[in-house]
Formats: structure tokens, C-alpha cells, sequence
């Protein structure tokens, strides 16, 4: 059997796949994998945002995501980003890069979930390959210093939407990038009032120019405990006592 047909059956499946979402998009041909540089990466963007590079992206965190129009998933995924992009305060930056057959539509299609990021066209699926991409959406996460740290392949049944949050978060906290902070948020637990003691009165106190006692203190009376009642004794006054005689008489 001559090897053209079975040439032909592959090509077949290989369009068979990437009809579908989530699913495979053809082999692995390129360096995007975890732990070593993201391959180059220039383009145009159809959204009016110019010209995009990692290069101008040096030491900020990036995303970078591979999509499609025909996904149902990528429409959750950039949405997500969005979000992920406005919280980050420019921490980050997001690059999202359809590679549907024409550019027809693509614009449009982000402009629908709100993406303000930009959106570019991989024509002839040149960076889908160099990236080694296999699924819809495909999103690489990047430090600073350009390394692919974290990849994920999203599907109807996956969201990998808080799990990218927490990543890039990560990224953004371990020193490797010179942007702003993304803070985890968690809930405050209010820290209780110590104690104030309980008294009688406030202290006496004295000014300092006269030595009287403070306003605070002469309107404060204390507090005396109360005896029995002492009856009143009276007393009668007391009489003097004339001299007896004596008996004797003087001469005359």
C-alpha cells in the first residue's frame, strides 16, 4: 500500500480535530514548555493596540493565551482575564491570540467578553506551532525574566480561572518582577479591646502650680461604710460643794 493515502487520513483527522473544542489542534512542534524561556513572540494586534512583544514586557509577569472563536470555553477563559488584567493594577500584561484560519470576526468576538487587552491573529498557525499548543484555550504564564512557569489547557468540564489567579499572584510576590503587588484578599478578624478596669472613682491628683486637688477629685466624694447610731448621753452639770465647818471659832 502506497504511503499517500495513509498521508491523506492524517491530514483528515488533524482537520477533524481542531473542529472541535477543547480538543487537540495538531503535534507539539516548538519550546513552550515549563521552566524554559517563552519562545519570541511579536505581532500586531487587531484591537488597536499596536504592536505587542514579550521583549516589552521584560520583568512583568505576562499571559499569554491561544483561543478561538469557534471555542465555547475561550469565551468564559478571556473574560476571566479581563478581570485578572483590571485587578492587577499593570502588574501584568495579557495577550490573547486567536488562531482561527482568517482574522474575520476575531476582533469583534473578544470585543463581546469585554477584552480590552490586545488581540492578535496567528497567521498560518505559525506561533501556535513554536509554542507547542494542543488545546483551546491554551494559556502560558510567564515570570519576569521570560520563563514559561505555568501552562493550562482549559475545556468545557475544567476552569482553571481561580488557579490562574493565585499563580500569577504568586509570581507577582516571590521579588522576580519590578511591577506592583497582586494581593490574596482574606477577611479581617477584628482584634478585641483590652479591658478597662473597673474603680470607685478616678485617682486623686493634684495641679501642678497650686497642689489642690484636680477638678475630678473634689467632685468626688468617697465612699464611707456606715456604723450603728450612737445614743446621746446628757450629761448633767455638775455643783460645788460648800466647805463644812470646821467647829472652831476665833478669839477676840
Amino acid at each position: 500500500m502506497s504511503s499517500l493515502p495513509l498521508r491523506a487520513l492524517a491530514f483528515v483527522a488533524f482537520s477533524l480535530m481542531i473542529s472541535a473544542c477543547g480538543g487537540a489542534v495538531g503535534p507539539a512542534r516548538g519550546a513552550g514548555e515549563v521552566g524554559k524561556l517563552a519562545p519570541a513572540l511579536t505581532i500586531q494586534s487587531l484591537n488597536g493596540r499596536g504592536a505587542v512583544s514579550l521583549d516589552a514586557m521584560s520583568g512583568k509577569v505576562a499571559i499569554v493565551q491561544f483561543w478561538a472563536t469557534w471555542c465555547e470555553p475561550c469565551k468564559k477563559s478571556l473574560t476571566q482575564l479581563e478581570q485578572l488584567s483590571k485587578q492587577s493594577g499593570g502588574a501584568i500584561e495579557v495577550i490573547g491570540i486567536a488562531v482561527d484560519d482568517t482574522p474575520r470576526g476575531v476582533a469583534d468576538f473578544a470585543k463581546a467578553q469585554g477584552v480590552s487587552f490586545p488581540i492578535a491573529w496567528d497567521e498560518n498557525h505559525t506561533l501556535m506551532w513554536k509554542w507547542s499548543v494542543a488545546k483551546m484555550p491554551s494559556t502560558y504564564i510567564l515570570d519576569g525574566k521570560g520563563t514559561v512557569r505555568f501552562i493550562h489547557e482549559t475545556t468545557k468540564n475544567k476552569d482553571d480561572g481561580e488557579l490562574i489567579a493565585r499563580e500569577v499572584a504568586e509570581l507577582t510576590n516571590d521579588g522576580s518582577v519590578s511591577s506592583p503587588k497582586i494581593e490574596v484578599a482574606s477577611a479581617s478578624v477584628p482584634v478585641p479591646a483590652p479591658p478597662v478596669p473597673v474603680t470607685d472613682g478616678p485617682p486623686a491628683t493634684t495641679t501642678e502650680e497650686t497642689g489642690a486637688p484636680s477638678e475630678a477629685a473634689a467632685t468626688t466624694k468617697p465612699t464611707t461604710k456606715k456604723g450603728p447610731a450612737k445614743k446621746s448621753v446628757v450629761k448633767k452639770p455638775a455643783t460645788k460643794k460648800s466647805a463644812a465647818p470646821t467647829g472652831k471659832t476665833s478669839g477676840v
